[in-house]
């Protein structure tokens, strides 16, 4: 697969994640294993796990002390559950399927 055909399924997910109302990520180190991964350098799976390690890193770093109490969160079910969170690597996995199924010029 090309680097313009990588690039196209990147810029459209991160579009469509917008227009969808999620934020995309910001991190420096995020965009550059997208650029790795546009050039060839490296697939999907291994942007989403480092990506999965970023996110546990983070949370590491935020984690709630011991001391503090658990409190269990119970979904009033009159109010209808938020949406999925956004999923890049699936939805350029989906956009580079479409584009397999394009016809060619």
């Amino acid at each position: 697969m090309s680097a313009e055909t990588r690039r196209r399924a990147a810029e459209n997910a991160f579009q469509r994640a917008r227009e969808a109302g999620h934020a995309v990520e910001q991190d420096e180190r995020f965009h550059a294993w997208i650029e790795e991964w546009i050039a060839g350098d490296i697939e999907m799976p291994e942007v989403a796990r480092r990506y999965r390690s970023l996110l546990s890193e983070r949370f590491s770093v935020r984690h709630v002390p011991a001391t503090t109490p658990v409190v269990e969160k119970i979904q009033d079910a009159s109010i209808p559950e938020a949406d999925p969170p956004f999923d890049l690597e699936a939805e350029i996995n989906q956009l580079m399927v479409e584009g397999e199924e394009a016809p060619k010029d």
